[in-house]
């Protein structure tokens, strides 16, 4: 062999060795991205799905008390809350409430349901110090429903409401608004001038939105443009539309979501100004 085909034959030999140097970082650079990937997704634990005798329920807890007292909600003698207090709607949360902001329920078997409110020992054990209300629900499979909790211990009330899934045309929001104020007879829903602040609202742009919603009650679905900025105001029933008479207020900037069903809901005391007692105005998101 010549000393010309020799060199060749090592210059083929070296392209050789540096093809298969770059096919391995190749490959290597491909486990790490199918690794990373891999790292990149979400583990929802072990999930259970709805069956046919299941329904979902919601817990809207409203019951106020001064302490602002942790407290947990039973199903037939079995925890389904962990130690929640009065605004902290669960699971999910909501706007101007404790919690994050999820469309989330919980799945229950359907029929009847010992539903208990409890109140825990100093030292939670997992049994009751006190159980502050007791009542029995009747849950049909297959449907949807919120259990509003409201006022305090031999007064403590309950309401279930059924929910509709169903989501309004693109560029609107759809609501109900359920009165859980146990010292206002009845209130009016106002929706209005944008403002984060008491002073800043401008009464003459209020629109009624639900009228006259007693103590437990529930108005009937309303259908709102939910790209426009707005204050949403509590007033008592038939009561003047200004400034003076807005018991509790929340400005909905950037929180309202395309094509959604909220629950808004007021709840604590008209008149007490303590961070636990006084009035509010929230929302908690149905789907």
């Amino acid at each position: 062999m010549s000393q010309k085909n020799y060199g060749f034959q090592n210059l083929r030999i070296e392209i050789f060795e540096v093809m298969k140097s770059i096919k391995l970082i190749i490959c290597m650079l491909g486990l790490v991205s199918l690794f990373g990937c891999e790292k990149s997704v979400k583990d929802y634990g072990n999930l259970e799905f709805m069956t046919n005798d299941d329904a979902i329920v919601k817990i809207n807890m409203a019951s106020v008390y001064p302490d602002d007292r942790y407290m947990y909600v039973k199903f037939n003698d079995q925890r389904v809350t962990p130690l929640i207090r009065a605004r902290e709607p669960y699971p999910g949360g909501g706007w101007n409430t404790r919690g994050d902001s999820r469309a989330d329920f919980l799945r229950i078997k359907a029929g009847n349901v010992n539903v208990k409110l409890g109140l825990p020992k100093k030292k939670d054990d997992g049994t009751d110090s006190l159980i502050l209300y007791e009542t029995n629900i009747m849950l049909t499979a297959g449907k949807r429903y919120t259990l509003h909790l409201a006022d305090t211990a031999a007064n403590t009330k309950s309401l279930l409401t059924e929910e509709d899934f169903s989501v309004p045309d693109s560029l609107y929001a759809r609501y109900r608004f359920v009165n859980l104020m146990p010292n206002v007879p009845a209130v009016d829903l106002y929706y209005g001038f944008f403002s984060t602040t008491a002073a800043g609202q401008v009464a003459t742009q209020d629109s009624l939105v639900a009228s006259n919603i007693k103590f437990m009650e529930m108005s009937e679905y309303f259908v709102l443009n939910r790209s426009v900025s707005r204050t949403w105001k509590v007033r008592p029933a038939g009561a003047a539309v200004t400034n003076a008479t807005v018991i509790a207020f929340y400005g909905n900037a950037g929180t309202i979501v395309n094509q959604r069903t909220y629950t808004a809901f007021a709840l604590g005391y008209n008149g007490q100004t303590s961070t636990a007692m006084k009035p509010y105005l929230s929302f908690f998101n149905i789907r």
